[in-house]
């Protein structure tokens, strides 16, 4: 099936794909004008968004809609091509795999430090094609009212940090003037370890949060601060990490140790939230001063594993820890 033809049918069921094709660039396939002099126009409405929960895998591991939805038949049918011809079905397995067995190769105390900065050890086991799926839908899907749907077409286009951002209004769109590949900005708020875990590029951020660790502060005690960035409290309409007390113990979902997306800066912001577990202002100037430390320490410790390595994993993770290591030092 060819590229032209499944547009066809996604224009026939509602969605808007003008001036577009399929072409290989340096990103891999990726979608480009047909004419430069014009603008281009994809939009996804909201009835050709899929929910993961509706998919599973066949025998043959190809990705299918589970029977029992009320999803239209010709839009199932179209999905179904959609995802063997263009999507999972053309060599995602594979592409996972070959990208997980590096992983696994990579010197263990390297795979430690990547537990400290958002990795989970099952990370490292041995995957099935299921486990295979489940990335696949973290690098395929948006955020759509607290739901996240899979957006075909949109999804081919590939990540810049210069590139557009989506419209999420009545459906999924990207629009306008290219003179080459058609580029969005995939995630502006992770990190850049987050961001390439779950998408597998190396690209410079605006943010670095903390690594995971566990600390014992002098008439304060323990204080433990992960990297579940997902997880966070709004107050005045202002996104803020979780933060409560229990067992004793102070409890942050994530701490942004520099972020340059925000005004205030990110030691005032930690200070401000710690002060009211009656942590004393000077305290939390000094836990924060410790922080930035113990994570030049981490990220520098990463670097010199990086660097004793020849893996394109270990390459890539040197880029992003030199770029981490350069925004907590400014």
């Amino acid at each position: 099936m060819n590229f032209s033809e499944i547009l066809e049918e996604f224009r026939t069921l509602g969605g808007t794909a003008n001036n577009i094709e399929l072409r290989k660039g340096i990103y891999g396939h990726g979608i480009y004008p047909l004419d430069v002099n014009k603008a281009i126009k994809i939009v996804t409405p909201p009835e050709l968004l899929i929910s993961p929960n509706l998919l599973y895998l066949d025998r043959s591991n190809q990705l299918k809609v589970k029977a029992k939805t009320d999803l239209n038949p010709k839009l199932i049918d179209f999905f179904e091509k959609y995802q063997r011809f263009f999507g999972w079905g053309n060599g995602a397995i594979t592409e996972l795999d070959d990208y997980h067995r590096e992983l696994c190769r990579l010197p263990k105390i390297m795979q430690q430090y990547l537990v400290l900065f958002g990795w989970d050890y099952p990370d490292f086991d041995k995957k099935k094609p299921k486990d295979y799926l489940n990335e696949y839908f973290i690098s395929r899907q948006i955020r759509i009212e607290n739901e996240s749907k899979i957006m075909p077409i949109i999804d081919l286009i590939n990540h810049s940090s210069a590139g557009i951002a989506y419209t999420a209004d009545n459906g999924v769109s990207v629009e306008g003037m290219f003179k080459s590949e058609v580029l969005t900005r995939y995630h502006g708020s992770f990190d850049a370890f987050h961001f390439y875990k779950n998408y597998r590029i190396a690209v410079p951020s605006n943010i670095v949060l903390s690594c995971d660790v566990k600390i014992n502060v002098p008439n304060v005690g323990s204080i433990n601060i992960n990297r579940f960035d997902s997880i966070v409290d709004k107050v005045s309409d202002v996104i803020i990490p979780n933060i409560f007390k229990k067992d004793g113990e102070i409890r942050m979902s994530f701490v942004p140790l520099a972020n340059k997306n925000k005004n205030a800066p990110s030691k005032q912001i930690f200070v401000e939230q710690i002060q009211k577990f009656n942590v004393p202002e000077s305290t939390a100037y000094q836990i924060f001063d410790g922080l930035i430390e113990h994570n030049k320490q981490a990220l520098t410790k990463l670097l010199d594993e990086c660097m004793k390595s020849n893996s394109k994993i270990a390459r890539e993770l040197q880029v992003i820890a030199l770029n981490q290591l350069a925004l907590i030092s400014a």
